[in-house]
């Protein structure tokens, strides 16, 4: 029939031949043709693609007859930016990679196969931001895009005696090592293992993911790996799942995570997380676009517990980390680290070793920490610039041995360099200590504002296991405003100006520690020592301390008891933590045996020393005078604290009293102000010097 047919239509054989003799010149042409003339081609069409400059300089072989048709590139080579420190970024001996034919026609691409013998991998990051494996077009600008990629689904994946090396100025990251990648023992039911081994910052760093046999992979079933990364003392176990392999706009993951401080995972992900005692996490992990869930988050920072939900965006400028937080439990001791302080446990050694000339030696041991209460340890600004985050806390119940604590909230935003804590707030069993602190990052030297106060704290819950009462009783009130520049909390103390204003408006004392201020031996010694011990009414008091440039400078310090007048003066030296104070306790009534010598603080703020001036005796001041001369900045610390307090029924009658008797002149007055005299190494009335010593348990 179709012999008949093209005898009776001539033209239609002669176009059928045509086709067919078309069909098979091409044929022939792709069977002989040289595929080395089309190398310069392929390799303008990647550097063009990418905007990095891209050789071969091997053969180039192409194998089209074949339902899984396949490529081989020899001697591929791909070249970093221009402002990159290594040259290469990517070569390989041999690039072999085939297409399934039959998926491609179905819309699908497969990779039946890509091997990879040889690759050498380079990738840089510059103190600039500008990342090699930023691809961009054919000028070198970088194509921005927060589309994740989507890896085509492969069915088998070999890499051989591979080596990779990532170098990354802003996280301090440095990682060498070797990649291979093979189905187990030739086996491809055996399942799919990546390895790669090498150091992270001078450290040891291993890496294995496993996965089942590749052969069956299908891009419209899910895929699970299975990975397991030593990094130094971190440690991260991983189960992914990939709901269409190899997409990763969409995957899950399960993961735990230890190691000994968290702000070590920086160099890992990018997130600037605080400095924490050893950790142990988990949770599960949902990534969809540009958004990362973490959800069942849970585990463990030191001996406190911590649960919630956080979230990463990553499409912004910046990473933003959002998170919601308790804990059952918090043990303030694991706040140590956070607040600078070392852990009880050695720190991790992600941190990049220094650079040292073959000619240095080898740092010796370290040297043991300073002797100060201030932590000295630096906010790493680069990393607080590096991400936004917007996390509320709160800790249920707080294992605090010298405080009684039972509470713990905060609600902290970052945004563009600027970290606010507000509120911040420290419930107690009686009272809060609560309020805000401000830290700008902008510059390299931080900018830090401090605006705390005491709220209603019961004097009487701070009482040692062996007292049978506490020292002090009372409604304490107080406020703490400080600003500074420094990057640790010792250089901000350093450099802080402003004020710390504490007031009792009314309250009892242990009749025997007001007595003791004034030395005196019999009612003193005696009433402290015996089982009947007597409170003495605190009608008001004041401590006001001005700072500045790191120097705690008394303005008004008195307790005003039934029985004594409590003064106070001197100063506390902020940089270097020396304390300069004395008190004085005048007795409103004939006392024997009274020594009229002040007693004084001396010492560092962690080791503070208490005695007794005996060198020199203090001329008797008239009562009412010496607490008038106090009343003017008295004022003032109250308005400060709270304007009411002025007006407290105590407080008031204290100063109304003291205004009337120094105007009657029924006592003695000083030939002068017994401070005006007083030096700056001396002596200046103190804050917390004051409660130290009158009302410390």
């Amino acid at each position: 029939m179709l012999r008949d047919y093209f005898a009776t239509h001539r033209k239609t054989r002669w176009v059928g031949l045509g086709l067919g003799a078309l069909v098979l010149l091409i044929v022939l042409f792709l069977a002989f043709f040289d595929w080395n003339y089309f190398k310069p081609t392929l390799a303008r069409m990647i550097s063009e693609k990418t905007g990095r400059p891209t050789t071969i300089a091997g053969n180039l072989g192409v194998h089209l007859w074949s339902w899984n048709p396949s490529a081989e590139i020899d001697g591929l080579t791909m070249k970093n930016p221009a402002w990159a420190e290594h040259d290469v970024m990517f070569h390989a001996d041999r690039l072999t990679v085939s297409v399934s034919l039959g998926r491609l026609l179905r819309g699908q691409l497969v990779l039946p196969r890509i091997e990879v013998i040889r690759p050498s991998l380079d990738l840089e990051r510059d103190q600039q931001g500008r990342a090699s494996w930023e691809f961009g077009d054919a000028s070198g600008k970088p194509k921005t895009s927060a589309k994740p990629a989507k890896i085509p689904a492969i069915r088998r994946l070999l890499i051989e005696d591979g080596t990779v090396r990532i170098i990354d100025r802003i996280r301090k990251l440095s990682l060498d090592g070797s990649l291979n990648a093979a189905d187990e023992a030739g086996n491809q039911s055996a399942g799919f293992t990546l390895k790669c081994s090498g150091t992270l910052n001078a450290k040891p760093f291993h890496a294995q993911i496993h996965g089942g046999p590749l052969v069956n992979l299908d891009p419209d079933h899910p895929y699970d790996l299975a990975a397991r990364l030593t990094a130094s003392d971190i440690t991260v176990d991983a189960h992914a799942s990939f709901p269409k392999p190899f997409d990763l706009a969409a995957y899950r993951v399960k993961f735990s995570v230890s190691g000994s401080d968290l702000a070590d995972i920086y160099y890992l992900t990018g997130l600037a997380l605080p400095n924490t005692p050893p950790y142990q996490l988990a949770a599960d992990v949902r990534h969809s676009g540009t958004e990362f869930r973490l959800e069942n988050f849970k585990g463990r920072l030191g001996s406190s517990d911590l649960e919630g939900d956080i979230e990463v965006q990553t499409s912004g400028k910046r990473p933003k980390l959002s998170a919601n937080l308790h804990s059952d439990t918090l043990n303030m001791d694991d706040l140590a680290p956070t607040l600078g302080h070392p852990a009880s446990s050695p720190a991790s050694s992600l941190q990049p070793p220094p650079h040292r000339s073959s000619k240095t030696p080898p740092p010796t041991q370290p040297a043991p920490p300073a002797d100060h209460l201030f932590p000295n340890a630096d906010l790493q600004v680069d990393r607080v610039r590096g991400m936004d985050a917007d996390v509320t806390y709160r800790a249920n119940s707080v294992v605090a041995p010298k405080l009684p604590m039972k509470q713990v909230d905060f609600h902290l935003q970052l945004h563009d360099g600027v970290l606010l804590m507000n509120p911040l707030s420290f419930v107690l069993d009686a009272g809060k200590f609560a309020g805000s602190v401000k830290i700008d990052a902008h510059q390299n030297v931080p900018e830090t504002t401090i605006d705390m106060g005491l709220h209603d704290v019961d004097l009487g819950q701070f009482k040692s296991a062996s007292a049978k009462q506490p020292p002090l009783d009372g409604s304490l009130v107080g406020r703490l405003q400080i600003h500074g520049f420094g990057a640790s909390v010792h250089k901000l103390a350093s450099s802080a100006d402003g004020s710390v204003s504490v007031a009792l408006p009314q309250g009892q004392m242990n009749n025997a520690l007001a007595e003791l201020t004034g030395i005196n031996v019999i009612n003193g010694l005696g009433l402290l020592l015996s089982d009947k011990h007597k409170d003495t009414e605190i009608r008001c008091g004041v401590v006001d301390f001005q700072a500045q440039n790191g120097m705690l400078d008394s303005k008004s310090v008195f307790i005003d008891t039934t029985n004594v007048l409590i003064t106070g003066r001197g100063d506390v030296d902020l940089k270097d933590e020396k304390l300069d104070l004395t008190l004085q306790g005048d007795p409103k009534k004939i006392r024997l045996l009274r020594l009229r010598s002040p007693i004084i603080l001396h010492g560092t703020l962690l080791h503070p020393v208490v005695g007794v001036k005996a060198d020199k005796l203090i001329a008797q001041a008239g009562i009412a005078v010496a607490l008038g001369t106090l009343l003017t900045p008295a004022a003032a610390a109250l308005a400060l604290i709270d304007p009411g307090l002025a007006k407290n029924k105590d407080c008031s009658a204290v100063m109304a009293q003291a205004h009337e008797d120094a105007a009657g002149g029924d006592a003695s007055p000083p030939s002068r102000d017994p401070r005006s005299t007083r030096t700056r190494s001396a002596a200046a009335p103190e804050a917390g010097g004051v409660f130290l010593v009158v009302g410390s348990p």
